[in-house]
């Protein structure tokens, strides 16, 4: 039996979002004696099993209605031909977004310009002064790809040659302003990391003049008509949905917030980062 909803979450959302979505079935149930099979992974991404791989799957167990993040299993070519293309899931849209953003070290950043849009990032005189976060083998696609759907191909490889490196925000933020630094000048990091840095008198928070870059969440429904799936949809379109999501400064999607996203972030499809993913792993293969 096919889950009636499935959410591939990372973890600052993945309880308390399971523990809303609990909440509300409890009400559901109260009020009209329905029951939702939900499954919330306890992994995702590479240390997922297999199993729980949607293109792995016989497509009549995949769930009837599914929220992931966009640059999971659901960017995969394989997932579009066999579940959006086929038809499979019928409905699908963004909920929310894992938005990011610039935060200069200004005392490293030095006579350089200080960016005002993810699209000065191709400058060499950026060269080695750009962290990232992720690995050598998952790196955060998220602004290499932005600026390949914005300025094409070779305005993103001149970024990626800037990069000098990862690291998780966490560390970054503890030696911004500091002779210690050795990660960057600029930093590529979620909002929740960049509001901390509002803090540290050397740091700069930018707000690109384009909007924000970012990675959607996915809700993905195969009879969006169904019962259960619409009252799935009503939660995803609740308060307690965003309330969620919010808390994380995670942006949910409504029409207020679609203005702070790069207008070619707001798609549920992104066929480019399979090339992205290629040319930034190579970059780092040498490391």
């Amino acid at each position: 039996m096919s889950a009636d909803f499935w959410a591939e979450m990372p973890s600052p959302l993945k309880h308390p979002l399971r523990n809303a979505f609990y909440d509300y079935a409890k009400k559901i149930y109260n009020e009209q004696k329905i029951i939702f099979k939900t499954y919330f992974p306890s992994v995702m991404g590479g240390d997922m099993p297999s199993s729980d791989y949607l293109f792995n799957m016989d497509c009549k167990d995949a769930p009837n209605n599914y929220l992931t993040m966009g640059f999971g299993e659901c960017s995969d070519i394989r997932f579009y031909k066999k579940y959006i293309e086929s038809g499979i899931f019928s409905h699908c849209e963004i909920a929310a977004w894992f938005a990011e953003t610039m935060v200069v070290d200004k005392k490293r950043l030095c006579d350089r310009p200080i960016p005002t849009s993810f699209f000065d990032l191709t400058n060499p005189c950026y060269k080695n002064e750009i962290c990232i976060i992720g690995t050598k083998e998952i790196p955060d696609p998220v602004s290499a790809l932005a600026i390949f759907r914005e300025k094409g191909k070779n305005a993103m490889t001149d970024f990626i040659e800037n990069i000098a490196g990862f690291g998780a925000p966490v560390n970054a933020i503890r030696h911004i302003g500091k002779s210690s630094n050795k990660f960057g000048s600029i930093f590529i990091m979620p909002l929740l990391f960049a509001n901390v840095c509002k803090e540290i008198p050397s740091a700069k928070v930018i707000k690109p003049k384009e909007g924000y870059i970012a990675e959607p969440f996915v809700f993905f429904s195969k009879n969006p008509n169904e019962k259960k799936s619409k009252l799935i949809s009503d939660f995803i379109h609740s308060k307690e949905f965003s309330d969620v999501f919010t808390s994380k400064y995670f942006i949910p999607n409504n029409e207020d917030s679609k203005l702070l996203i790069f207008e070619k972030c707001r798609t549920t499809y992104f066929p480019e980062l399979s090339e992205v993913y290629k040319i930034l792993r190579e970059k780092f293969s040498a490391l």
